[in-house]
């Protein structure tokens, strides 16, 4: 494992909050009319932003010690990784939220 992912390990649990977050506000505000895109723009533009963190974390560390593991592979397995936390956590967080204030049912 390279430092890349080392330091995503540590900042995954605000990417878990950050997706829920989203979930919850997407839950009470699910009357927009562009839902679906809405959300894959913010799942997208975090899971961007969180794997930039990881690479700049990993890039200085790269610079420090020429020893720590850099490479772009990584880069892309964190971004996927990313994707996918969010994607995960903000799909709970609007369920959750959509049982919680009544407009979800799972009744036929």
């Amino acid at each position: 494992m390279d430092k890349v992912q080392k330091i995503n390990e540590k900042i995954m649990i605000f990417e878990i909050i950050i997706g829920f977050a989203i979930g919850i506000y997407l839950g009470v505000y699910h009357d927009i009319p562009n839902f679906w895109f809405i959300v894959v723009q913010w799942v997208f533009l975090i899971s961007f932003i969180m794997t930039f963190i990881s690479t700049l974390g990993g890039y200085y560390a790269n610079m420090r010690d020429s020893s720590v593991e850099f490479n772009i592979a990584s880069i892309f397995g964190v971004f996927i990784l990313n994707v996918a936390v969010i994607a995960v956590s903000t799909s709970f967080g609007f369920v959750f939220c959509s049982m919680w204030i009544g407009n979800f049912s799972t009744a036929n």
